[in-house]
């Protein structure tokens, strides 16, 4: 059995308040390995040889004491490391590097964003360690070119979570994948009796019709389940009525109850009881509302951009901000709704009240009107705006009990009523207040809900999950989602955020998933539950973050098992979904390429060159793909905490330039793009790109 963690490799890490001993750069110590930067916040290393290696020690030699025995950094490292060696010294001069004195540190899994990392000295020498070896050696693996930022090296206390003993470990993951076959067995059972047609909401009823097949001669039960509930647990659902239900039924029942609680959210299953008289076996899988156009408070139209252009993680900004938006014709933008700043409130915080399911919610104004200036010029200049939820860890009860302080973000916690209903509440303030005929605060078109899911411990975090398990928790925040947006905007859509990574089987199962697998257990609930209208937000980054040049990306095949889907085999993409059990109403689903950008990792002439090659290779994919509405590029200015990547449309921010300088061609190449100046602007990119007509790559 793989456990979730291990004495050696602890990932799950928590600074606060530990008492730290800081390492520091040995100079000259590094081999093959070149310091690219070094200051007091991050150092930046590039492997140049097959034995990168480079020197810490503690800050003026100073011993830590006996309980500093876990060395621990955080780093970005978009290739990943395939394997680190911890070796240690007493005497940074003369350290005597010996196997005797190493431990192996595990991998370095690829980060995208700052990860924590700590390996226990003291565990992994069994004991060879003590607080005299001052000086640590790390390699990483055996490759040049890798590109490595460490930040917070360190030698610290272990945590409480590191303080878990093994036995405690297996036996959490034990009820952990025991939950998962469970929920397995649920959604991929293929033999249901009988299953529910349809449940329709309208304004003050609920219908819920069928005909009961594989009659067993037993009294069949309609059973409610309410959103924190799991009918994958039979018995965690209420029995509505004593009374059997017919062969052919349409059972009525009032959408809102005595205290306010509206059941739009609610799943309904048949079943029957077991021979104790009290426990439950289902007979069909329940089933969430399948048709809620007479519930919609509004008449909302599809919003739709004029063209595919889109920009990524908008904020209001004034100046040369909306010249750029202008010039680079953006027409799409995402902008990100962090729950944490609209719920938490302090002694002093004006509040906006809404009430939802008979309950008055209080929210942050101060957050609230920020978005609002946001969305509102966005929507005045005529952009359509997909908001990405995410779940701080500061979100109070919307925060998943399971949450490990590694992850960005967390997964929406729906595992009780309160909590469920609270984040209900969050969503239904949100498509209400963006919703409205009148404009008055913007228009949200989209709802992403939360990013990157398949890399869960970093974005969405839940603890080291089984798939099942994790999905369950996600799906049922899509359809939460999804029904809350559609009260208000009939034509709502919410979409599932997934990385460029497509099929491969990760380090830690525990922690990542291929998306590929993820879009198939979508389709598997949709089957399983009833079909809504959930779309796409794929982020196709080349298959290194560091190396723009995609049309030479190795691991993008044409073929479904592709190890990445990038913009060289963007179509992939559309011809998976384009299969049967993926389309909605016989259409291939929404697909908008919320996040991807191409890296310049100087401002030398090839860089910006290949920059702008990449763009006008990937519009040359992407064009004749109908079902790709959008690309929102990813981002307008480099940004110097971004582990390196410099993504922007233009360069850092300087002390002469607030907003760094244009990044030319590319900046005009997509300003041109989709326009009368496009066939001038990417003209000589063909003769870069060794092609004569764009027509040349494999489009569909």
């Amino acid at each position: 059995m793989k456990q979730l963690f291990t004495p050696l490799l602890l990932l799950a890490l928590a600074y606060v308040g530990l008492h730290a001993g800081e390492l520091a750069l040995v100079d000259g110590s590094n081999h093959d390995m070149r310091i690219v930067q070094s200051n007091a916040e991050q150092i930046e290393l590039r492997s140049t040889g097959v034995d990168p290696q480079i020197v810490f020690e503690t800050k003026g030699g100073t011993q830590p004491t006996p309980e500093q025995h876990i060395l621990s950094f955080e780093y970005f490292c978009p290739d990943g490391i395939d394997f680190v060696e911890v070796f240690y010294a007493k005497d940074s001069k003369r350290p005597g590097w010996s196997q005797s004195r190493q431990l192996e540190g595990g991998a370095l899994p690829k980060a995208e964003a700052w990860q924590p990392y700590a390996i226990n000295l003291q565990t992994g020498t069994k004991g060879k360690w003590t607080p005299s070896n001052t000086v640590i050696r790390l390699d990483f693996g055996r490759s040049a070119d890798k590109q490595i930022q460490l930040r917070n090296l360190q030698l610290r206390a272990p945590t409480v979570a590191e303080q878990i003993n093994a036995a405690e470990l297996e036996a959490i993951q034990a009820k952990k994948i025991a939950t998962a076959e469970v929920i397995e067995a649920y959604v991929m059972r293929a033999d249901w009796p009988t299953r529910i047609s349809g449940v329709s909401v309208c304004d003050v009823h609920i219908h819920i019709e069928g005909k009961i097949e594989n009659d067993t001669g037993a009294p069949v039960l309609l059973v409610e389940y309410m959103p924190h509930q799991n009918p994958w647990d039979p018995n965690s659902g209420t029995v509505l009525s004593t009374n059997p239900i017919e062969t052919t039924y349409n059972v009525v029942l009032p959408r809102i109850l005595e205290n306010g609680q509206d059941r739009i959210a609610n799943r309904y299953a048949l079943a029957t009881r077991l021979e104790d008289g009290k426990s439950l076996k289902l007979l069909s899988p329940a089933s969430w509302a399948t048709s809620l156009c007479c519930a919609a408070e509004r008449d909302m139209p599809r919003l739709r951009p004029a063209n595919k252009k889109g920009l990524g993680g908008i904020t209001y900004k004034k100046g040369i901000y909306h010249d750029d938006l202008n010039d680079l014709g953006i027409t799409a933008s995402t902008v990100n709704i962090e729950l944490s700043g609209l719920v938490n409130l302090g002694p002093k915080s004006k509040t906006i009240d809404y009430v939802h399911q008979g309950k008055t919610w209080r929210f942050n104004a101060k957050a609230v009107h920020e978005h609002d200036k946001n969305i509102k010029q966005l929507t005045e200049k005529g952009i359509i705006t997909s908001a990405i939820i995410l779940v701080g860890k500061g979100a109070g009860n919307l925060v998943h009990p399971d949450y490990n302080t590694a992850g960005i973000y967390s997964m929406a916690n729906l595992t009780t009523q309160t909590a469920s209903d609270h984040y209900r509440a969050v969503v239904s303030f949100l498509a209400e207040r963006y919703s409205r005929p009148d404009k008055e605060h913007g228009w949200i078109t989209h709802w992403i809900v939360f990013n990157e899911v398949d890399y869960g411990w970093i974005w969405t975090n839940m603890g080291e999950t089984p798939m099942a398990t994790y999905m369950d928790a996600y799906e049922k925040a899509m359809r939460l989602t999804y029904i809350e947006a559609r009260r208000f905007n009939p034509t709502a859509e919410v979409f599932i955020s997934l990385t460029h990574h497509w099929s491969y089987s990760p380090s830690d199962k525990f922690r990542a998933y291929p998306p590929r697998d993820l879009l198939d257990r979508m389709a598997d609930y949709t089957a399983l539950s009833g079909d809504y209208q959930w779309a796409i937000a794929y982020h196709p980054y080349p298959q290194s973050l560091l190396k723009p040049r995609t049309w030479e990306d190795s691991k993008a095949t044409q073929n479904f098992d592709t190890r990445y889907v990038t913009p060289k085999n963007i179509e992939i993409l559309d011809a998976y979904l384009s299969q049967e059990p993926f389309l909605f109403n016989g259409k291939t689903r929404t697909i908008v390429l919320s996040e991807q950008g191409y890296h310049t990792p100087d401002y030398s002439e090839k860089s910006m060159m290949d920059k702008a090659a990449a763009i006008a290779y990937t519009w040359a994919k992407i064009m004749p793909l109908d079902s790709i509405e959008s690309f929102h590029y990813h981002r307008w200015v480099d940004h110097p905490m971004e582990g390196g990547l410099k993504v922007g449309f233009r360069t850092l921010p300087s002390d002469e330039h607030e907003f760094g300088v244009r990044k030319e061609p590319a900046f005009t190449v997509y300003g041109a793009l989709e326009t009368a100046d496009e066939a001038q602007a990417i003209e000589p990119l063909k003769r870069y790109l060794r092609i004569n007509d764009f027509s040349e790559l494999d489009t569909k």
